[in-house]
């Protein structure tokens, strides 16, 4: 069975559960944390040399990071329920959608970078949120004005079955959500975002459902 190491807070394991979800793809999950104890901080990088999540550990011989590859891989070994469909134009334009969120929004409001704001670089509070919310803002602006002016948007971002596209809108809404961001400017990435949620892979990925997420509201 597959590994996911992954952890509630993360954006980019939330996008991977997602996927692993809709396939129906079986798998475990590890958890992990940035702030786990030395011993077991070290057994993870020998795993994965960049110690971030996820990681998806398909056999001895092959360990993934990087979520991008990851869905990448998970579409060509399970091509059922496809999450990049249609002809090669159509895959461009949901993986081109799809990169707003995992290479120009997301990596800039990593938590790793908001904490080196922080704690190297002495920003305050104030302007680490305006950071936040600008990198936010830049990336729904665009992706708002594509699926709004595009014909091929449906019930979902590309069409009327979820995509790509959807795996990667929804972790970024729901984080905006969670900070109280004002998304009332993005009416078609909100209708999406909604419609998402009432499918039951992706209420079964989002944070608040994770067994770690669950472990912490315990203790």
């Amino acid at each position: 069975m597959l590994q996911l190491y992954t952890h509630y807070r993360s954006v980019s394991a939330h996008r991977v559960r997602i996927a692993l979800n809709y396939k129906g793809v079986s798998y475990k999950s590890m958890f992990t944390d940035l702030g786990n104890a030395a011993a077991d901080r070290l057994t993870y990088l020998n795993l994965n040399p960049q110690g971030l999540v996820p990681a998806l550990v398909v056999d001895e011989s092959l360990v993934i990071a990087q979520s991008a590859a990851i869905m990448e891989y998970l579409e060509e070994r399970y091509p059922e329920r496809p999450l990049l469909p249609g002809d090669i134009e159509m895959r461009a334009r949901i993986r081109s959608f799809s990169q707003i969120a995992v290479a120009d929004t997301h990596p800039l409001n990593n938590l790793r970078v908001l904490r080196y704001l922080r704690d190297k670089m002495d920003v305050p509070w104030e302007k680490r949120r305006a950071w936040f919310e600008h990198w936010l803002h830049t990336g729904f602006v665009a992706m708002e004005s594509i699926l709004a002016n595009n014909e091929d948007t449906g019930t979902y971002c590309f069409g009327d079955k979820p995509t790509l596209a959807d795996v990667c809108l929804v972790p970024q809404v729901y984080l905006a959500d969670k900070y109280d961001v004002d998304l009332s400017d993005y009416p078609t990435l909100r209708r999406i975002y909604r419609t998402c949620l009432t499918l039951a892979a992706f209420q079964a990925a989002a944070p608040e459902t994770q067994p770690d997420q669950r472990s912490k509201d315990d203790a």
